[in-house]
């Protein structure tokens, strides 16, 4: 049973917004009257908060709230189950000492996923996607120093390899960029209890079609410029998504021209152009640099 309580102590927690609150309470109301949808959900709860992480990575193939819970069930599930992950968060905050600046950095992440899609894209609920990122967070499998984000993959040997996220919220300074990378080194000790670190990058923007077609002085390509990148797979949904803020798109000359990177793209998309995604291994990086 999914309790007001619970809802109310996780908006306190999150610091959310109360015009949340009551369509919180309907689609909590919803699921609970129904068996099926209680089933499920608490499945789904079970596995996010409790399972082995792995569990969770698998979901990432899935795309629609009707993937992963019966038909015709409240989409704003997923807000739902982020809302309610607190009592995990306030756990593995505890489990691994973060510190007041990552506490207060990973739950307005948390908060964000919540309601990101909400506010600047004018979804009706959140998507599969933010509800599985907001989870990396609540699970700390990543940390955030400055300007990017750090998740802990795997130690093997006494390697341990670090994928670095990008946050799209604010532009791709370099400076900041080589700071956190740095900066990331003694928090990734910290936090994680680990040595001899690997960094690793997969994203459209080590995409190595798109930087042959960049300015060189620009921080996308200067980012680029710091690992070395071999092609993954296609990769233009992620461009619609984070270049265009779209989900998808029928006919390409419909695309905006609003900046010279959505020109660059608009017009190899219209010629063919496939995009495939970098997977960079960093190279050594001088802090002075």
């Amino acid at each position: 049973m999914i309790l007001i309580d619970d809802i109310d102590s996780a908006f306190e927690y999150y610091d959310l917004d109360d015009k949340y609150r009551v369509r919180c309470y309907k689609c909590a109301s919803s699921i609970n009257s129904n068996k099926l949808f209680l089933d499920s959900f608490n499945k789904m709860y079970n596995l996010l908060n409790n399972e082995d992480f792995s569990k969770i990575k698998e979901l990432w193939k899935y795309k629609e709230v009707n993937e992963l819970f019966p038909n015709h069930i409240d989409p704003f599930v997923t807000n739902l189950m982020i809302l309610l992950s607190y009592k995990t968060s306030q756990a593995n905050i505890i489990k691994y000492k973060l510190d007041q600046e990552q506490i207060g950095i990973n739950k307005n992440r948390i908060k964000e996923c919540f309601v990101n899609d909400l506010e600047r894209r004018n979804y009706g609920s959140v998507r599969i996607s933010q509800m599985l990122w907001a989870y990396y967070f609540v699970r700390v499998k990543l940390i955030e120093v400055g300007r990017l984000q750090y998740e802990l993959l795997e130690t093997i040997n006494d390697e341990s390899i670090i994928k670095i996220h990008i946050p799209g919220c604010n532009k791709l300074d370099f400076d900041k960029v080589i700071d956190s990378i740095e900066l990331s080194k003694e928090k990734l000790r910290e936090v994680f209890h680990i040595n001899n670190i690997v960094f690793k990058c997969n994203s459209w923007l080590l995409s190595n079609q798109l930087n042959k077609l960049i300015d060189k002085n620009t921080n996308i390509y200067k980012f680029y410029s710091l690992f070395d990148v071999l092609d993954g797979e296609e990769c233009t949904h992620d461009l619609l998504n984070f270049v265009f803020n779209i989900k998808e798109c029928n006919n390409y000359n419909e695309l905006p021209e609003e900046t010279s990177l959505q020109k660059i793209i608009k017009n190899e998309l219209i010629n063919g152009t496939v995009f495939n995604i970098g997977i960079g291994t960093l190279k050594g990086v001088d802090s002075n640099e």
